[in-house]
């Protein structure tokens, strides 16, 4: 059975979305007027309104969007709860991500650049309805991978540790010229590797640190 056909608003609203994130990514959310992203989409100016209750509504679905071209929510709480080994979940977690970028040139990570440059007061709403279950999912992989309990607090500077370099490349793509525009341009598998290998060296050796250290009395 085939997929279902899009209806005429779902059209409509896609359109708007890639109108306004093109837009977005190339002025920023402040330089970019609801009248450029209706005549970009084609549409009419009360569309936008309509399918994102206005200005704000509209640049969260872009974050929204945005976000999700690199990661399904959906997909990583299953793989976070998959039984695959740890070390193999860390692996498509990465790969994942890093499979995305082989299209440097997408509007998505342009715009998440602006905002993490310059946030604005949708990332908080961004971060409590669409990242929040993200983040708990790659707490899980990372933690069954490291060898911690989700509770350590050992475990966000884990997390930051592996997730940094994907979030880099993401926001730099190939505008970067020199190394970091070498590394965008490489194979998805071997800087997956790479990275595999670099992060579990370094879970490991938190691993490590935890079984062999304890604290000293005074």
């Amino acid at each position: 059975m085939g997929r279902a056909r899009r209806s005429d608003g779902d059209i409509t609203r896609e359109s708007i979305l890639e109108a306004a994130g093109e837009l977005i990514a190339e002025k920023g959310f402040a330089q970019t007027t609801n009248k450029e992203v209706a005549k970009k989409a084609n549409v009419d100016l009360a569309a936008i309104n309509y399918h994102f209750g206005g200005r704000d509504g509209l640049y969260l679905a872009v974050l929204t969007l945005a976000h999700h071209h690199y990661l399904d929510g959906n997909q990583l709480a299953q793989l976070a709860a998959s039984d695959l080994p740890a070390e193999d979940k860390l692996g498509v977690f990465l790969e994942t991500f890093l499979a995305k970028l082989s299209n440097p040139n997408d509007w998505h990570g342009r715009v998440f650049a602006r905002e993490l440059l310059s946030p604005s007061v949708q990332l908080g709403d961004f971060i409590n309805s669409e990242g929040a279950g993200k983040i708990q999912s790659v707490r899980r992989i990372v933690a069954e991978a490291a060898g911690l309990a989700e509770d350590d607090p050992r475990l966000l500077p884990c997390m930051l540790s592996v997730v940094a370099p994907c979030m880099m490349l993401m926001v730099a793509g190939n505008r970067i010229p020199g190394p970091v525009q070498e590394i965008v341009a490489m194979q998805t598998q071997a800087l997956t590797a790479h990275f595999k290998l670099f992060s579990l060296a370094g879970l490991n050796a938190v691993r490590g640190e935890n079984s062999s250290e304890s604290p000293q009395k005074s």
